[in-house]
């Protein structure tokens, strides 16, 4: 993990770094994730959904996060949101693959927590889920002011955030009265952005957010906003809640699209150069595939002409050099 930290202020936060995350490369990681046998299981102290940590035999650390009916815990979308942001050479997700365990394994960890019944266990006594490489380095939260939100516009108000909580969001939207914690007076307004690529990076994470619709990065404390380390590179964990089954264009996430102005230009370039076709096979590799059905594909399909569409009419209001500001 040294080289990690080591790596990303030489390649630059928030670049194209080689396949792997980043710049690492992801063989060795995503073998041992799939292959080694477990040597120790404890639950997880985070989150709505019931996870375990697991060490394996070769000391490699994984957060399993398994099948199961919490509406916003979808483990396809872990593993889809991997092979996505490999596809578009960003290097922010940390390895992830499907695995299936022996529920037996699991289960003495478990103990008598009540999300056991949202468990979906097979038959035959496995339970499937996303098994995402444990992150040794300090992840901390990175605890952004108010109107943060100027960083990526060109047009620096906005009447009201879209990257809140949804339950706040819609409040706001509504004119309900109360203290919302993105717009909180308590907190300090945002100054200048604490490294040099974090607003490009905030675009980024903004953008590969609604590619695979999670609607949970801006959940309360921004739990799910975390930097490898005090000022290092932003790191996109936690994607559960994305590749929703039923509408693909989601009303939140084309708020939070429409509020964004300013985009990092390789990242435009990427997605323009995304291929739907070629992100399937690649999810065709997978361990427990297929991972996402046609209706999820097709809706990440409509998603990035969406947005390639919004960028072009944001270049023709603003102008390229304000618009693709990096």
């Amino acid at each position: 993990m040294v080289t990690v930290v080591l790596l990303w202020p030489f390649l630059g936060v928030g670049q194209s770094l080689a396949p792997g995350f980043l710049g690492e490369p992801d063989g060795p990681r995503i073998e041992g994730l799939r292959s080694e046998k477990i040597a120790s299981v404890k639950k997880g102290k985070g989150g709505r959904s019931l996870a375990f940590k697991i060490t394996l035999e070769d000391g490699t650390q994984g957060y399993f996060k398994p099948k199961q009916h919490f509406s916003a815990a979808h483990w396809y979308s872990e593993v889809a949101a991997y092979y996505l942001d490999r596809e578009l050479g960003l290097g922010r997700v940390p390895p992830t693959t499907g695995r299936a365990f022996a529920w037996a394994e699991l289960e003495k960890a478990a103990g008598h927590d009540k999300r056991i019944r949202e468990l979906e266990i097979e038959k035959d006594g496995t339970i499937e889920g996303a098994f995402v490489w444990w992150i040794p380095g300090p992840l901390e939260r990175l605890k952004l002011g108010r109107r943060w939100e100027r960083w990526v516009r060109v047009q620096k108000t906005l009447p009201i955030t879209p990257y809140q909580r949804p339950v706040d969001y819609r409040s706001d939207l509504n004119g309900r009265p109360g203290v919302r914690e993105a717009t909180d007076p308590s907190r300090p307004l945002a100054g200048t952005p604490d490294t040099d690529q974090r607003a490009a990076e905030l675009s980024d994470m903004i953008v590969f957010d609604y590619l695979t619709q999670n609607v949970d990065r801006w959940g309360g404390n921004f739990t799910n906003v975390r930097t490898l380390g005090k000022e290092g590179p932003l790191i996109y964990l936690d994607n559960g809640a994305g590749f929703w089954p039923g509408e693909q264009r989601l009303g939140l996430m084309e708020a939070r699209l429409k509020a964004l102005q300013r985009f990092r230009r390789s990242t435009v370039e990427a997605v323009r150069n995304l291929d739907v076709e070629r992100f399937k096979k690649r999810l065709a590799k997978d361990p427990l595939a297929p991972v996402l059905n046609e209706k999820q594909l097709d809706g990440l399909t409509r998603r990035q002409q969406a947005f390639l569409a919004h960028v072009d009419r944001m270049v023709a209001r603003f102008g390229e050099q304000e618009v693709l500001a990096w």
